[in-house]
């Protein structure tokens, strides 16, 4: 497996199409939203957008993606965390996590989950994020509250060795 730095929004696309179709309540925009947007609208989120996106890649078949941002506060957040069904429990999220948790180095990286999204917040906690006590009342698309979760600085790799560039 492969985790390369995503630097055209035309590859990220699909994946995110698939994510937002495949889990409603994880994300921060719906799947009909997306869809509607032309593709000069996703050219221009992608330009406006800081930070690292990357995708983990089998013979150059995209498995997941994630990305993370430096929010106005200066927190490092992962976001847009997704892996296809298929290659769920093969460790595509643990090398995606440590590829973005390299580039928050050596920050904390820092997450909002659903409340609902009770796989996730269980993936997270495995990977060594513990709920940081901060709700953001109303956040989920759905209008239900987001949990906040940090994973230390300095914490292991959660990977063996995954190839990365």
């Amino acid at each position: 497996m492969l985790v390369s730095e995503v630097v055209d929004w035309r590859a990220w696309k699909p994946l995110r199409l698939e994510a937002l179709a495949d889990t409603p309540i994880g994300f921060g925009e719906l799947y009909a939203d997306a869809m509607a947007q032309a593709d000069d609208e996703w050219e221009q989120r992608w330009r406006r957008q800081t930070g690292i996106k990357v995708m983990a890649l089998e013979r150059d078949v995209p498995l997941g993606i994630a990305g993370g941002f430096r929010a106005e506060d200066g927190r490092k957040v992962l976001f847009s965390v997704y892996v296809r069904p298929a290659a769920r429990g093969r460790g595509v999220l643990e090398a995606l996590v440590d590829r973005v948790a390299t580039w928050a180095a050596p920050d904390a990286l820092t997450l909002d989950v659903h409340v609902d999204n009770a796989p996730a917040r269980s993936a997270y906690l495995r990977l060594g994020f513990v709920e940081n006590g901060m709700i953001t009342p109303g956040g989920g698309i759905d209008g239900r509250d987001l949990v906040g979760m940090v994973r230390p600085p300095g914490a292991p790799p959660l990977q063996g060795g995954a190839a990365s560039r």
